[in-house]
C-alpha cells in the first residue's frame, strides 16, 4: 500500500514537472522566434487566412498548418486554449505576415481584427465600370449580378432619379471580406450626397444650374472633357458662358456616352449628326443625367467657375487644351492641332 502512494506521488510529481517545462517550453514556442519559430518561412509578405463560419480551434490550427503558416497543429491548439481560456475565435479573413507569432496570429484572430481590403474607383469612370470592378473582386458579395443603374437608383434614391450615373462618389474604400456590392454603393451615394450639399451651400449663384443634381450634370461632363485638375476652372467657365448664352454645349464626351455600346471608338459625323437624349450637338441645354461619376475637384470647378471670355477649346493631344474666344481663333486653334 506504501509502495502503491509512493508510486501515485511519483507519477504526479513527474506529470507536474512536464507540464510546467511543458508550459515554458509552450511559451517560449507562443511568443519567440527562433529556432523554434511559430509561423514557418514563406515567399509573400502578407497572406490571407480565411476562418469560416462554425471554425473551432482545433480546424483553425489544422488549417494553419497545412498552408504551412505554423507548425505543430496539436501544439498550437493546446496552447491557445492554455493561454487564451475563454477567448473565441471569429470568422473572417485575416493579414498573416511572415514575422508573425504563433500568439499574434491566434490573438488577431480571437479579437476579429480582419484585413482591410480596398477598392477604388476613379474620378469620370461610369457605373458599369464600377460593377467591373466589382465582379472582379474575390471579397466583395455580388447580391444582384443583373443589377442596372435604374433598379440601383429605385433602391438608394428617394428623389426622382432614375438613374444611378453620377450619383455613387468616386473614391478608394475600405471594407471587410463578405461586403456586399449594395453596401459599397450605398457608402458612395451617401459620401456624394454629403459631398454636393457642402459645395452646394458655397455655390456661385450665377452658375445657371438650378438643382444640386443639374450641377452632377455639368460637372460629370467637365470631368470627361479634361483630366488636368488645373483647366477645369476653364472649361467649366467655358460651359457656363455657353448656358449663359444659349449655345448648345457641344461635348463630344455626351455623344460617346448617348452611342452606349454603338460607339466605335472614334466619333464619326454620323455620331455628331444623330440625336440622342444625349448628344450635346443636337439638344439644348443638359442632358438627362450625368454621364460619369464626378470628382471633389469637379464638382467645385462646376459651381465656382473662373470669370472668363472663352467660348471654345480644343485638344493638344498632350492632356491640355486651347482656349478661344471666337470662332475663328478656335478654328485656327484646331488646324494646328487636330487637322494636322
Amino acid at each position: 500500500m506504501k509502495k502503491t502512494i509512493i508510486s501515485v506521488l511519483a507519477v504526479l510529481f513527474l506529470l507536474a514537472v512536464v507540464a510546467v517545462i511543458g508550459s515554458y517550453a509552450g511559451a517560449h514556442w507562443w511568443y519567440h522566434k527562433g529556432s523554434t519559430v511559430a509561423v514557418t518561412a514563406y515567399a509573400e509578405e502578407e497572406v490571407l487566412f480565411t476562418v469560416p463560419r462554425g471554425s473551432n480551434p482545433r480546424r483553425i490550427a489544422q488549417e494553419l498548418e497545412a498552408q504551412g503558416l505554423v507548425p505543430h497543429a496539436k501544439l498550437n491548439e493546446l496552447t491557445f486554449r492554455f493561454f487564451q481560456r475563454g477567448a473565441r475565435v471569429q470568422a473572417g479573413v485575416y493579414a498573416i505576415h511572415n514575422d508573425d507569432t504563433a500568439a499574434q496570429i491566434w490573438e488577431r484572430i480571437s479579437a476579429g481584427r480582419q484585413h482591410l481590403f480596398s477598392i477604388t474607383f476613379v474620378e469620370g469612370s461610369e457605373f458599369k465600370q464600377w460593377q467591373q470592378q466589382i465582379s472582379e473582386h474575390d471579397y466583395i458579395t455580388v447580391e444582384n449580378p443583373k443589377l442596372t443603374a435604374e433598379l440601383l437608383a429605385e433602391q438608394l434614391t428617394t428623389s426622382e432619379h432614375t438613374h444611378i450615373e453620377g450619383l455613387l462618389f468616386p473614391d478608394t474604400y475600405r471594407f471587410y471580406a463578405g461586403t456586399s456590392d449594395t453596401q459599397l454603393y450605398r457608402q458612395a451615394y451617401l459620401r456624394m450626397q454629403s459631398t454636393i450639399a457642402e459645395i452646394w451651400e458655397l455655390r456661385d449663384r450665377s452658375v445657371p444650374v438650378a438643382t444640386p443634381y443639374e450641377a452632377l450634370i455639368l460637372a460629370s461632363i467637365i470631368e470627361k472633357e479634361t483630366g488636368a485638375v488645373a483647366e477645369r476652372p476653364l472649361v467649366a467657365s467655358v460651359f457656363v458662358n455657353r448656358l449663359r448664352t444659349g449655345m448648345r454645349l457641344q461635348s463630344d464626351p455626351t455623344i460617346i456616352y448617348g452611342l452606349g455600346d454603338a460607339y466605335r471608338g472614334v466619333i464619326y459625323r454620323s455620331d455628331i449628326q444623330q440625336t440622342t437624349p444625349y448628344n450635346t450637338y443636337r439638344i439644348n441645354g443638359l442632358p438627362p443625367t450625368p454621364i460619369a461619376m464626378p470628382g471633389r475637384a469637379a464638382i467645385a470647378a462646376t459651381l465656382e467657375p473662373v470669370e472668363s471670355d472663352y467660348y471654345y477649346f480644343v485638344s493638344k493631344n498632350d492632356g491640355t487644351h486651347v482656349f478661344s474666344r471666337t470662332l475663328a481663333e478656335h478654328n485656327r486653334a484646331v488646324q494646328r492641332y487636330q487637322r494636322n
